[in-house]
């Protein structure tokens, strides 16, 4: 079947331009499925434009060639509405209008546009293909959110982006409803925590007032007009230990109404609160979330160390001999919310400098995930070897900082 015979078999009933070109969609680039169907139209009025019509012809769907100009068929023609789309894309202008009243408001750039067909649209199309096969067709579902999109990107002056868009819209058409959901904004970051006693996530319980995550968020909340804030960490530090290097994070804002601020002047912002320090903002993704969460960074502490007994200097030589693998249980302090699970971590590089008798200052280098508290107190033997093992005295981490974590570079 040549493509001016599948054309004439799609005539057999009322169909538009779009719904008729739509199927030969694959052919002829830079034109339009409405263009191909106006073609394909004439080219069939041209074929049948005889004195008599033979049985083929007569097949046709008349009314498919209302308001065209024949030298010699007289039959009187009235435009049907379309058994494919039943005349959706005369509704298009309807539709974004209903967009660009739903976004009033909203500051966004890019968008991405779908649609939900009705059960009697979607069985129209199977029953079109089943009559005439799918070698060069297009899905309706398809040209519509193409054509809705061209009509957004010239009414409202944004952009389509089917990857990484600000704003999805989705219409439905057989409620002849449109909905959007707006996408979350993340924002790139290293921060410093100054205090000690702070988390760096939001508690459920409350037991905390604060957090490094409430006090970076709070001035870009207000600037965006979001409706809840999440917190991507490159690892975290204890509530009690102070964060000395400077930590990568994403922070996510939900359903920002305001996109596009002055990142360096609400950094400023944030730095009003000494507690907390940032820089580097800038616009981010969740590709770069997903990198933060997996990265797995070494990490050099400084610790403060008290001892029950004297401290034993002939001990301290062999110091040295923690830089090996350090078998670690699950803290009990936090048995509550993790997995009971022995984990083998590598301690890198490891001093010590007495401050008196029974007080010392640790720098200690370390794989990520090494618990430093329990490398020093041994966890009742849940950890092995220990400070404590070693020096055989009851050592605790009185203070925690972190001074450096090392960021491997990102593959190109």
């Amino acid at each position: 079947m040549n493509i001016l015979e599948k054309a004439c078999l799609i005539l057999q009933k009322p169909v538009c331009d779009h719904c008729l070109g739509r199927q030969f969609g694959q052919l002829l680039s830079g034109t339009n499925n409405e263009e191909r169907g106006t073609l394909l139209r004439n080219a069939a009025a041209m074929s049948i434009d005889k004195e008599k019509l033979n049985e083929e012809d007569k097949r046709l769907d008349l009314s498919n060639f209302s308001g065209i100009r024949f030298h010699y068929l007289k039959e009187k023609m009235q435009q049907k509405p379309c058994s494919v789309c039943s005349g959706i894309f005369n509704e298009i202008e309807k539709y974004a209008g209903k967009i660009a009243e739903k976004t009033k408001g909203i500051d966004f750039s890019t968008f991405l546009i779908g649609t939900k067909l009705s059960a009697q649209l979607l069985e129209n199309e199977e029953q079109l293909w089943e009559r005439i096969g799918i070698d060069w067709a297009e899905q309706l579902k398809a040209e519509l959110n193409r054509e809705i999109g061209r009509t957004i990107e010239k009414a409202l002056r944004k952009k389509f982006n089917p990857k990484n868009p600000d704003i999805a819209f989705l219409v439905d058409i057989s409620k002849g409803a449109v909905s959007i959901s707006i996408n979350p904004l993340f924002i790139y970051g290293e921060y410093q925590k100054l205090a000690r006693g702070i988390p760096q996530t939001k508690w459920p319980s409350g037991k905390y007032k604060t957090s490094v995550e409430q006090i970076i968020a709070k001035p870009f909340m207000r600037r965006t007009r979001g409706k809840a804030h999440s917190f991507h960490g490159m690892g975290r530090e204890d509530i009690d230990a102070r964060c000395l290097a400077w930590r990568p994070f994403v922070l996510e804002i939900k359903e920002p109404q305001i996109r596009h601020m002055d990142l360096k002047k609400t950094e400023k912002e944030v730095k009003k609160d000494r507690r907390v320090k940032v820089r580097k903002m800038r616009c981010s993704d969740m590709n770069e979330v997903r990198m933060i969460k997996e990265t797995r960074a070494d990490k050099t502490y400084l610790a403060i160390i008290e001892c029950r007994k004297k401290i034993d200097k002939l001990l301290i030589r062999k110091l040295p001999s923690l830089k090996t693998e350090i078998r670690q249980r699950t803290p009990e302090r936090v048995l509550h919310r993790r997995a009971n699970l022995l984990r083998r971590r590598n301690v890198k590089m490891i001093t010590a400098r007495l401050l008196s008798a029974k007080k010392m200052q640790l720098k200690v280098k370390t794989d990520a995930g090494l618990y430093v508290k329990e490398l020093v107190s041994g966890d009742g033997g849940r950890t092995k070897p220990s400070l404590s093992e070693l020096l055989q005295n009851e050592c605790v981490c009185k203070e925690l900082d972190v001074i450096k974590i090392e960021i491997p570079k990102r593959k190109k």
